[in-house]
């Protein structure tokens, strides 16, 4: 028992996290691998029979909410939860229970909003990751769940479900991930928490590039999302013109 503890508490790390290390670099090459893979095999992927494309996003959102749920039962179980960790209001938390309710009671349209947040929350987090160790620790594996499979999920629903994304869903997307952060705000400033990082950028990205303390984190926040959004809609507006020409 004390080694499953040890798993979830991960009081004496003994595979250590260094950031663009080399568990590190094997993490963003196997999410842009698989990435890449899918964008390349994507026609390929579209034209899968339908039963078949519902059966593999349904067995990943499954796996997602088994992590999830061990992510939210576990810190209660060996008596670790801290409230200004481990409540699932990260903006990754809250995209991935959308986009696995989206999957599991196959409410498409829904993904035209979680597709953008897949990208925007995952992304700076699969580069500047803050962890204390790797393999030995579930909260790697949680995060590795939570980020880069659920990128690699979401981009492959997107062929695979063949949803068209226009302008307007974009707007959505961005006035709902402006309504968690505004709404978020003043919780941290109560509990003196840091979820969607609204009050202070982590500290371990502050360490790699010191001048960011000079801007807000709100800031910082927005234009980070912007840049990975218009980079986003470049492939979108690529593929819905496929799209157009096959139909």
């Amino acid at each position: 028992m004390k080694y499953i503890r040890e798993f979830f508490v991960n009081e004496h790390p003994f595979v250590p996290y260094k950031p663009f290390g080399f568990i590190h670099w094997l993490c963003i090459l196997l999410v842009v691998s698989c990435l890449i893979l899918i964008y390349i095999k994507r026609n390929k992927i579209s034209e899968l029979p339908e039963k078949t494309k519902r059966k593999v996003l349904k067995v990943i959102a499954l796996i997602m909410l088994i992590n999830m749920i061990i992510y939210n039962i576990a810190p209660h179980v060996f008596n670790y939860f801290d409230y200004k960790i481990h409540l699932p209001f990260q903006l990754c938390f809250i995209s991935g229970y959308l986009f696995m309710f989206a999957i599991l009671f196959e409410k498409d349209n829904l993904l035209k909003l979680t597709l953008f947040l897949s990208f925007i929350g995952p992304i700076p987090a699969i580069l500047w990751p803050d962890l204390p160790s790797t393999f030995d620790d579930f909260n790697f594996w949680k995060y590795f769940i939570s980020h880069h499979v659920f990128i690699c999920a979401s981009f492959f629903s997107y062929f695979a479900l063949n949803y068209k994304i226009e302008l307007k869903d974009i707007i959505k997307a961005f006035l709902f991930a402006n309504l968690l952060i505004f709404i978020m705000m003043p919780f941290n400033h109560i509990f003196n928490m840091n979820y969607i990082y609204s009050s202070e950028i982590p500290a371990n990205i502050v360490t790699m590039y010191p001048w960011l303390i000079k801007f807000p984190p709100f800031i910082v926040i927005e234009i980070t999302g912007l840049i990975i959004a218009i980079l986003l809609y470049q492939l979108i507006r690529k593929r819905n013109k496929e799209l157009s020409n096959i139909r």
